[in-house]
């Protein structure tokens, strides 16, 4: 697309916010914390993590994060690429099976490619961090969502992680 949509500026935004104030990375915080608290973590190869996050927005959303801190998809290294694929398929496999194949939402969101000279100095590198989120369509947005952006979720993300986890052979 020609341009960067709204959602997509908050979250570049808000990383840079988070970078200035705390000159680290957000999501390489919320890798790090989440890997030592556990609660919320569904599975993890050497290089990805997958958890249900914080605060989930839907019930089961997941996150897959590189453990490292990388900014754009299009720079995983193949051995990275397989360890994702494999911590990709096990995530979707626990999904299917535990809620019955439902339809699904996958977002990619990666640090935008090409940024106007305006922007072409930027610190995007060092505080953002690319991610997938995978959403099952279990719940439908009604008005209460659409009238104050505040989501609904009947699920805790801790209770979703350990329903996954167990369903990860």
């Amino acid at each position: 697309m020609p341009i960067i949509p709204k959602y997509v500026k908050e979250e570049l935004f808000n990383c840079h916010e988070y970078y200035n104030l705390k000159e680290r990375c957000l999501f390489c915080d919320i890798v790090n914390e989440e890997m030592e608290k556990f609660k919320r973590i569904i599975s993890e190869t050497e290089h990805h993590i997958a958890l249900a996050p914080y605060a989930s927005r839907f019930p089961f959303e997941v996150w897959i994060l590189p453990k490292k801190h990388q900014a754009c998809f299009t720079c995983v290294e193949d051995k990275e690429l397989r360890s994702l694929g494999t911590l990709v398929h096990k995530v979707l496999d626990a999904l299917c099976r535990t809620l019955s194949y439902p339809p699904f939402n996958y977002v990619i969101h990666t640090r935008p490619f090409r940024l106007s000279a305006r922007h072409a100095e930027t610190t995007l590198d060092y505080d953002y961090h690319w991610h997938i989120e995978i959403i099952p369509r279990l719940t439908k947005i009604a008005g209460f969502e659409w009238g104050t952006g505040f989501y609904i979720n009947p699920t805790p993300p801790e209770d979703a992680a350990k329903v996954l986890r167990e369903a990860i052979p």
